[in-house]
């Protein structure tokens, strides 16, 4: 990868932390947003090595203001954008009952994880349709896409990123941008740890709740893929990738 110009969200942990420190290691200029203003210190320290190429900002993408503030903080810093790497999300109402659970639940997961992710893909095309190229890169899950989740918020809003990816694909391809979503399996996530720590509580079979964890694979693991699919290797490359 040779000098990309890349926002990364929810950079603070999980697969935007990993994606963050891999995308700055193989040359990439790289700001990393997240709520999570610890992680995001550290991420740049653990980045510090990387000759200047990993920054970070405050930036919540349920907010508009936000969004807009990250992506004119990238060009003001960077000259432009090349790449988004959506990656923000939070899970809750982990096997709630549906008839119980509260409108607020709902809302905060699909404003965070759908909205966010339209929020930032409206931003970044504000400067990638005038340049006519870019890669969007949304991080969805097989949950809500190719199985059920166990919190109907979340699988319905991982859902809704996949169909939005299709979607930015047909309309903003025609600008040659190129639009990716990736559904992650069971990834040893601060995400997925609370997920399965809500299930336990919840009543979830300790069984099954095992061999999840058993089978967890770091975010490490998904980082090069994302750092292949934003890059020009990865040009013809079209619509959902599924990791383990």
């Amino acid at each position: 990868m040779i000098a990309k110009r890349v926002v990364v969200t929810g950079a603070a942990s999980g697969i935007g932390r990993a994606a963050a420190l891999a995308l700055a290691a193989r040359g990439a200029f790289v700001l990393g947003t997240d709520i999570d203003d610890a992680g995001g210190e550290q991420l740049v320290v653990d980045g510090s090595g990387l000759a200047g190429r990993l920054y970070y900002l405050h930036a919540d993408v349920s907010l508009e203001r936000d969004t807009a503030r990250a992506i004119e903080a990238a060009v003001e810093t960077f000259g432009g954008v090349d790449v988004l790497v959506h990656a923000a999300g939070i899970m809750l109402g982990q096997l709630e009952d549906i008839r119980e659970q509260a409108e607020a639940t709902w809302d905060r997961v699909v404003d965070v994880n759908l909205k966010g992710a339209w929020l930032m893909a409206r931003q970044v095309a504000g400067v990638m349709v005038p340049a006519g190229s870019g890669v969007i890169i949304l991080v969805a899950s097989r949950a809500g896409v190719s199985v059920g989740s166990g919190s109907f918020p979340y699988g319905a809003s991982k859902g809704g990123v996949h169909g939005l990816a299709m979607t930015l694909e047909r309309h903003l391809g025609p600008h040659g941008i190129r639009v990716n979503d990736v559904c992650p399996g069971d990834i040893d996530t601060p995400l997925m740890r609370s997920s399965l720590a809500q299930a336990e509580a919840r009543g979830g079979d300790p069984a099954a709740i095992a061999q999840t964890v058993s089978r967890l694979v770091t975010p490490d693991a998904v980082a090069p893929l994302l750092a292949f699919l934003a890059s020009d290797d990865a040009a013809c490359v079209r619509g959902t990738v599924f990791t383990c």
